[in-house]
C-alpha cells in the first residue's frame, strides 16, 4: 500500500491506487465501515491495524477496477493536488551519519562501531514538489539522498523480531544540510533543521509491499545530472540494527521517522564542491518508492 498526505482544506491522509488518491476518512465513511478512520496519518497508523488498512485498500481497488465513481470528496487525481510530507509533523526525526561505506570512504572516515545519531526539527519537513528554501546568507546548502522509515507502533528495548515488526513503511528523504552552520556550530542541529530542510515523500510504501529494504538502489539527481548512486547493501547498520540501538535508551512512537543515512556523492566532498542554488531542482530516487523532487528557491526570491 502507498499512503501520503495531501492538501484539501487542510492535511488529509490518502491511499494511492492507480494514480488516484483516495481520502481515507471519507472513503471509509462512504463504505459504511464500522470503525472510524482519521484524516491524520499518524492517528491512522496508531489506531488501525495493518489488516484493517489492507481491507480498505482491497475494497477501494475493487471499486476502481469496476470504474465505480465515488463522491468527489472521496478521491482526487494525484497530479491535481499539493502533497505534504507524508508525516507532516513527526514526533521525532532521527538521522544517521556515516551509515554508508562509500560515504565514509569519500571523507576518509573510520567506520563507526555504533550508529551515529542526530536529529532534525519536526518543523523542517516539506513535501514532494514543494520548494527547499535557502536561508538568507547561506551559500553551502547540500543535498543528501536517503531511505527513511516510519515507525508503526510504540517500541522500547527492541529485540530482533520487535525491531522489524515496528516499521510501518518506507519513504524517500532528502537530509538537506547547511554546511557552514553544521561546521561552525560544532554540532549539527541548526544546520540540519532550517524550515524545508527535510523533504519527504511522495509516499510511504508499507513493509508488506516494500520488503526488508535490502539491496535497494538510492540515488540523487541535480538538474537531471546523477550525483549519488548506491544501494542499501552498502549500509553499515540496517533498519533493524538502528531500531535496536535507538530503543535501548528511548521509546519510538507511531509516526516517528528514522532516516538511514546518505551514500557517497554529496556536494561538499566533490571537487569542486557542488551546492544547491536558486533555480535548481534536486531529486531523490529510491527503487520501490519513486522520486521525491523539490525545486530550490532562495529566501530573497520569495520575498520579492
Amino acid at each position: 500500500m502507498k499512503f501520503l498526505t495531501f492538501e484539501r482544506g487542510g492535511c488529509r491522509a490518502g491511499l494511492v491506487i492507480n494514480e488516484r488518491i483516495y481520502d481515507v476518512e471519507n472513503s471509509a465513511s462512504f463504505l459504511h465501515l464500522e470503525s472510524e478512520y482519521s484524516s491524520d496519518l499518524i492517528s491512522l497508523i496508531r489506531t488501525r491495524e495493518i489488516g484493517e488498512l489492507k481491507s480498505l485498500a482491497r475494497q477501494l481497488k475493487d471499486l476502481d477496477r469496476g470504474h465505480e465513481e465515488l463522491p468527489l470528496q472521496c478521491w482526487a487525481s494525484i497530479d491535481e493536488v499539493e502533497l505534504h510530507a507524508p508525516i507532516p509533523r513527526p514526533g521525532k526525526i532521527i538521522c544517521l551519519g556515516l551509515n554508508y561505506r562509500d560515504h565514509a570512504t569519500e571523507q576518509n572516515a573510520k567506520i563507526p562501531d555504533n550508529p551515529l545519531l542526530f536529529v532534525k526539527a519536526s518543523t523542517s519537513t516539506t513535501g514532494h514538489n514543494r520548494p527547499i528554501v535557502i536561508p538568507d546568507g547561506s551559500t553551502k546548502v547540500d543535498f543528501e539522498a536517503e531511505l527513511a522509515f516510519v515507525i508503526g507502533k510504540e517500541v522500547k528495548g527492541a529485540g530482533v523480531n520487535d525491531a522489524h515488526s515496528a516499521i510501518f513503511g518506507y519513504t524517500c528523504m532528502n537530509d538537506v544540510t547547511e554546511r557552514e552552520m553544521q561546521r561552525g556550530d560544532r554540532q549539527w542541529f541548526r544546520g540540519k533543521s532550517p524550515d524545508t530542510f527535510a523533504p519527504m515523500g511522495p509516499y510511504i510504501v508499507t513493509v508488506d509491499e516494500f520488503g526488508d529494504a535490502g539491496g535497494v538502489s538510492v540515488s540523487s539527481r541535480l538538474n537531471g545530472e546523477l550525483m549519488q548512486l548506491s544501494s542499501t547493501s552498502n549500509l553499515i547498520f540496517t533498519p533493524g540494527d538502528i531500531i535496536k540501538f535507538v530503543t535501548r535508551t528511548m521509546t519510538l512512537e507511531p509516526g516517528d521517522i528514522i532516516s538511514t543515512g546518505t551514500p557517497g556523492g554529496v556536494g561538499v566532498f566533490r571537487d569542486p564542491p557542488v551546492f544547491l542554488k536558486d533555480g535548481d531542482t534536486i531529486e531523490v530516487i529510491v527503487d520501490g518508492i519513486g522520486t521525491l523532487s523539490n525545486p530550490v528557491v532562495a529566501q530573497a526570491s520569495l520575498e520579492k
